[in-house]
């Protein structure tokens, strides 16, 4: 299974006032670490997927489970693997692990959906070079 990093440095405005990361901020983490892995790991820059492809990645579903806080300027990985990738939907699933400790997990299950002229969306299928690219990140090593 291939797993991607996305490297993040714990900033002041994402602590509560006891200097300890406001756990909402684990889910913009996790979007961030999956931004990055199309960008740098699928070679499928998201902006493109969005802007010129007119996909959408709406999350479905997601969770977290917190076993050691984050504090102000820790240097967190956050790190996502592929869990199931469905006809329309990629199950991403997260570590994040600071100082060789997990301090978090999490599962996101995004669909696809396409964007349409004027506002709104329809369902899309996962197929062509985008399936391609996961299919070949879930089996690499």
């Amino acid at each position: 299974m291939g797993a991607h990093t996305h490297r993040h440095r714990v900033r002041f405005g994402e602590c509560d006032p006891a200097g300890i990361v406001y756990f909402p901020r684990y889910f913009d983490w996790f979007h961030q670490a999956m931004e990055t892995w199309f960008d740098d790991t699928l070679g499928l820059p998201y902006a493109t997927c969005i802007n010129t492809w007119r996909l959408g990645f709406p999350t479905v579903h997601t969770e977290a489970d917190y076993t050691a806080p984050c504090a102000l300027g820790e240097d967190l990985d956050v790190e996502l693997s592929v869990g199931r990738i469905g006809n329309a939907s990629v199950e991403l699933l997260y570590r994040i692990v600071g100082d060789g400790t997990v301090r978090a997990t999490g599962r996101s299950v995004v669909c696809i959906v396409r964007l349409l002229d004027g506002g709104g969306v329809a369902p899309k299928r996962l197929d062509g070079e985008l399936r391609a690219a996961i299919e070949a990140f879930e089996e690499a090593p």
